[in-house]
């Protein structure tokens, strides 16, 4: 059983991070650009972030400068654009299955916080292949490793309002299946203020169908301009107003589970993460909440 694991230790880079960062650099440099020599430039000055790399930072500020290499030596903005259209058809076209699945279980609610949890495999900065359909299939009838869904339930309905933090595209069709069991609510989506990787933006709000049933924030790419950063006092101020938060994904935990309040729905997808939460890899986790 996991530990709940939000008592002020933030998530800091270490060395299995710096592999990680590589391939992510490699495969979007693919993506954004068929000219080897810009995909070997990319690489080169990634390799040198990673020469002065400080261990003091969050998984999500280094990606933030490898991602701002690609797009700026390869002059191409969304490198992932077209594996995102992808993501949210695929999704859509899987959303009157994830329906019925809620429709017909015992408890919609944790049937649809389930399935919004194992959308979170739709992630590119981790893992470069997965089969959503087969993943749903084996975790629906596994237990969360850290499960605050009790409590969760329990405030909610005492709830008016909720900031719901999302993560990536086509994952966007999961998370609009667990928006739509949360009762009349006044909810927030925060959405990426600009690309980076597939985490997901006001394009994919909309194509997903999003946009008529949320509002709708930014969130920074690294890049000014773009929204706020995770942790801009501002935007922490506007998180800690709110009567629930729900953060959705890796990279969201990676840079807020030192604030207590929150809660954090995921797939643990890799050995930092899950060695942070004191579980499994591949485990769902639904953790935090204490501290409001």
């Amino acid at each position: 059983m996991g530990r709940d694991h939000q008592r002020g230790e933030q998530v800091k880079v270490n060395l299995d991070c710096i592999p990680c960062f590589m391939r992510q650099a490699l495969e979007a440099a693919r993506k954004a650009t068929d000219d080897e020599k810009l995909q070997t430039e990319v690489l080169r000055e990634v390799s040198t972030l990673m020469i002065g790399l400080s261990y003091s930072h969050t998984p999500p500020e280094i990606a933030h400068k490898v991602h701002a290499i690609v797009r700026d030596v390869t002059d191409n903005p969304d490198p992932y654009r077209q594996v995102k259209d992808a993501d949210n058809r695929l999704a859509l076209g899987m959303c009157p299955w994830l329906k019925e699945l809620v429709e017909k279980s015992d408890d919609r609610l944790h049937t649809a916080v389930k399935l919004a949890a194992v959308g979170n495999i739709i992630d590119y900065g981790v893992i470069h292949e997965f089969d959503v359909k087969e993943t749903i299939n084996k975790v629906l009838d596994k237990e969360f490793a850290v499960d605050r869904y009790a409590e969760f339930r329990e405030e909610l309905s005492d709830a008016g309002n909720i900031m719901y933090l999302a993560d990536n595209a086509g994952e966007l069709v999961f998370d609009k299946v667990l928006i739509e069991e949360l009762g009349d609510k006044d909810i927030t989506l925060v959405v990426k203020g600009a690309p980076i990787i597939n985490d997901a933006t006001l394009e994919d709000v909309k194509s997903c169908g999003l946009e008529d049933i949320v509002n709708v924030e930014l969130m920074g790419n690294g890049t000014p301009g773009t929204g706020y950063e995770r942790t801009d006092p501002e935007f922490i101020s506007k998180l800690k107003d709110a009567d629930i938060v729900l953060s959705k994904g890796q990279g969201n935990y990676e840079g807020l589970n030192s604030e207590n309040h929150i809660y954090f729905l995921l797939m643990a997808k890799c050995e930092l993460i899950a060695r942070n939460l004191g579980v499994e890899r591949g485990s769902i986790v639904f953790c935090g909440g204490e501290g409001r």
